[in-house]
C-alpha cells in the first residue's frame, strides 16, 4: 500500500492508505497519528470480525467511535448499547467500557484525544501486510498487556458479554 499524504499544514490520506497493523485480532489503519497533531488527537480506522471483543478497560484519553459499517455492541459502565452504521459513541477518559463486533465485520473510526492511542496500538500489535482475518496473527496478550501498562490503559477484566457473543 502506498501512502498518499500531504503532511503540512494539512494531511490527506487516500482510502485504503495509512499505516496498517494487527492489534488483538483487529485490522487497524492509522489515518492520523498523534504526532501529526502534536498529540492533540489520533484517528484510526478499525475493522473487526464477528465476535472479536475488547476486554473491559479504561482509557487515558477521551474516545469517540464513528461506525462506518456493521454493528458493535458497547458495554459502558454496566449498560449495553448497540451501534450501527452512522452512529457515534463517545466516552470520556476513565470510563469503563468494552465492545464486540456483532455483525460479520464491523468497520469504524476511533478518535482519541489526546492523540496517543496510535502508539498504544503500535506497541501492542504488529505491522499488517494483508487484511485477511483468516490469516491474521494470533493476539500476543503479553505484548498487549505491556503496551497497556506503558500507555495507561487499565484492563479491568475479560469481555463482559454473554456466552457466544465475544472472542477475547
Amino acid at each position: 500500500m502506498t501512502e498518499t499524504m500531504i503532511e503540512t499544514p494539512s494531511r490527506f490520506v487516500a482510502a485504503g492508505d495509512g499505516e496498517t497493523l494487527w492489534f488483538a485480532g483487529a485490522h487497524q489503519t492509522i489515518k492520523v497519528p498523534g504526532d501529526w497533531s502534536e498529540g492533540k488527537f489520533s484517528l484510526v480506522e478499525v475493522c473487526m470480525p464477528r465476535g472479536r471483543a475488547t476486554p473491559l478497560h479504561r482509557d487515558p484519553s477521551d474516545e469517540t467511535f464513528y461506525i462506518v459499517a456493521g454493528e458493535l455492541l458497547f458495554h459502558v459502565e454496566g449498560t449495553e448499547h448497540v451501534a450501527t452504521a452512522g452512529d457515534t459513541v463517545s466516552m470520556r477518559k476513565g470510563v469503563a467500557h468494552a465492545f464486540v463486533a456483532t455483525s460479520e465485520t464491523a468497520r469504524f473510526l476511533v478518535l482519541n484525544t489526546p492523540g496517543t492511542h496510535d502508539r498504544y496500538f503500535r506497541d501492542g500489535g504488529e505491522p499488517a501486510t494483508h487484511a485477511n482475518f483468516d490469516a491474521a496473527p494470533a493476539p500476543d496478550f503479553e505484548k498487549i498487556e505491556a503496551s497497556s501498562r506503558k500507555h495507561g490503559v487499565e484492563i479491568l477484566g475479560p469481555p463482559p458479554f454473554g456466552p457466544g457473543t465475544a472472542t477475547p
